[in-house]
């Protein structure tokens, strides 16, 4: 009998677990053009976001390309211009946690935001966003392949997508 109970508690437990849905995303990530602000609602987090601009840049202090030299020669840093509004968030910091921008092109490499002491950095503008506040940052890719033609917006943990800013057109010449 006791086993039988423990492997009921233990089933239980497991499908607890399993059922417990994590965080969501709304239905449909929000997709816009660059320029557009976003509403963006996740886990508790609701925010306006806009990506003003995408351009090559000079390294900021603290930034450290990755790579191959070949890689490194080919491309650079590039930055994004972000605006963040904070509507509502559960903890100050809970969009420096949830929140990754990427550059991705049209060959689908995605460029992970670096890490640097730049003043405008937004990872640290994120660290102590209250309710109703806005942050402006900027966001530094390593860029080697092609340009970025879209910004993502990804909850880094599980690859959440809760926006993107398309650049590109197609029917364009690529960047």
């Amino acid at each position: 009998m006791r086993r039988w109970f423990a492997t009921l508690i233990g089933a239980l437990s497991i499908a607890a677990f399993v059922v417990t849905p994590a965080p969501t995303a709304s239905a449909e990530a929000a997709i816009g053009r660059l320029g557009d602000t976003l509403r963006v609602d996740y886990g508790g987090i609701i925010a306006d976001v806009t990506v003003h601009d995408v351009l090559p840049t000079d390294p900021p202090p603290g930034y450290a390309p990755t790579g191959s030299p070949r890689w490194r020669n080919e491309g650079g840093p590039w930055r994004a211009s972000v605006t963040v509004h904070a509507v509502q968030v559960p903890t100050p910091y809970a969009m420096a946690v949830a929140f990754s921008f990427d550059g991705v092109t049209p060959y689908a490499d995605a460029y992970a935001p670096k890490n640097n002491d730049a003043p405008d950095a937004l990872q640290a503008a994120l660290l102590n966003v209250p309710n109703g506040a806005t942050v402006d940052g900027a966001v530094y890719w390593q860029v080697y392949r092609a340009g970025v033609t879209n910004v993502v917006l990804l909850e880094p943990h599980s690859g959440t997508h809760l926006a993107q800013w398309n650049i590109w057109e197609p029917g364009t010449p690529l960047p």
